[in-house]
């Protein structure tokens, strides 16, 4: 009769086991499948340090005159699956709203509100000389791209901010083999980065992908000889004045998920919005130049482009039960954009607007209204399907 084996032999199976299951973006993705909002307990996660002197708004939310706007969101909120709401207008809190076990001190994770954040950095690298232009060619700074397609000979920073990139990437497949998933889970991102490839030529359309935002954090360390979370609490975070230690995810070998899965306070995350509100500068101090500011969130950009430097553009939609009416207000403004069928059999048409967006997956939404100064924080789950907050947060952002 054979021997069985031995316990040491046990356990070494097990740990090798483990080791694989840890490493390996496939498997990892069939355990976990889905992002979901505990997602920074699964990674290991960077710190970076909350300011010395920490910013804080002025809270007002019992104001006479907003208590019917109060007294409605309590009531639609209480049913959408949102962690944290606050809208903030003039640096003064207005409305704040936080689930059971939720409160000001939570931090939740942002998911592609991150990329807003990236694409800040990388105007004060511009601004500071880290970085020489965004027009800068990819492999400047990330020369070994080169020998993998020609096409990146032709590749700018710009296109990458503006997610016209045309590197071969999938964001849609959601299989455990897909890119998406490989960059989510994958355990060493800078290898991902360097072994891209390019469909096509780039600057020719817009396709949103993940890998554009960790390409420009790999350009950052490059070009700084930092990594990532380290330039973004010296130049952004504690300039910023956090509250919060915020936590970013990283990879197994320290590198963070750029793309995603920076947590922190519905408080401070906020605080981008009033960087951008006040075109750059925080309490006198220009944090990054009003031109960045200026060229990202212009109006017109963004009503023909739909995304700048990793911000969304946000549209007026206006709904109408017939196709008539909607024509015909068309006409009342003296507005020529098409009229469309909506999947309800409404019609809608849509106008520019000032307004803009960072926005993550399972609904998370840095709002920000230049116009009324208005920043409205979302975070949380899904909603159930008849709630847009893409279209119900502008909503309430324009009429305060």
């Amino acid at each position: 009769m054979k021997a069985g084996l031995s316990n040491k032999a046990i356990a070494a199976i097990v740990i090798l086991i483990g080791l694989f299951i840890s490493a390996c973006a496939p498997i990892r993705a069939v355990r976990w499948w889905q992002p979901d909002l505990n997602d920074s307990s699964k990674f290991r996660n960077a710190r970076i340090m909350h300011a010395k002197m920490p910013f804080r708004f002025i809270s007002n939310t019992k104001q006479l005159k907003h208590q019917q706007l109060k007294n409605y969101l309590d009531t639609f909120l209480s049913r959408s699956n949102t962690n944290a709401f606050i809208i903030i207008k003039n640096d003064t809190i207005i409305y704040e709203r936080y689930e059971d076990q939720v409160n000001q001190n939570t931090l939740h994770p942002s998911f592609s509100v991150a990329k807003s954040f990236v694409a800040t950095l990388i105007g004060i690298a511009v601004d500071k000389g880290i970085i020489s232009s965004p027009d800068d060619l990819v492999i400047k700074y990330i020369p070994e791209l080169e020998k993998n397609d020609h096409r990146f000979k032709k590749l700018t920073i710009q296109h990458v901010l503006d997610m016209r990139s045309a590197i071969d990437y999938d964001e849609n497949k959601e299989t455990p083999f897909s890119d998406i998933t490989k960059l989510y889970y994958g355990s060493a991102l800078k290898n991902q980065i360097i072994g891209l490839k390019m469909k096509e030529e780039p600057g020719l359309k817009f396709e949103y992908q993940s890998v554009n935002t960790q390409l420009l954090a790999n350009i950052l360390e490059k070009a700084s000889g930092r990594k990532i979370q380290d330039l973004f609490a010296e130049y952004l975070w504690q300039p910023l004045g956090a509250e919060s230690n915020a936590i970013w995810s990283v990879d197994d070998q320290g590198t963070a998920k750029a793309f995603c899965c920076l947590n922190a306070t519905a408080a401070d995350f906020a605080k981008l919005g009033r960087l951008y509100l006040n075109k750059g500068n925080w309490n006198g101090k220009q944090i990054i130049s009003k031109k960045w500011i200026e060229t990202t969130t212009n109006a017109n950009t963004l009503d023909a482009l739909g995304y700048k430097n990793q911000w969304w553009a946000c549209y007026d939609y206006r709904y109408f039960k017939d196709s008539v009416s909607a024509t015909a207000a068309l006409a009342k403004i003296e507005a020529r954009v098409p009229v469309k069928k909506t999947k309800y059999n409404g019609y809608y048409f849509k106008l520019k607007a000032h307004d803009y967006t960072a926005e993550g997956i399972l609904g998370q939404f840095l709002y920000v209204n230049p116009k009324n100064n208005v920043i409205i924080l979302r975070m949380g789950n899904y909603p159930n399907k008849r709630m847009n907050f893409e279209n119900f947060i502008p909503k309430i952002g324009r009429q305060l």
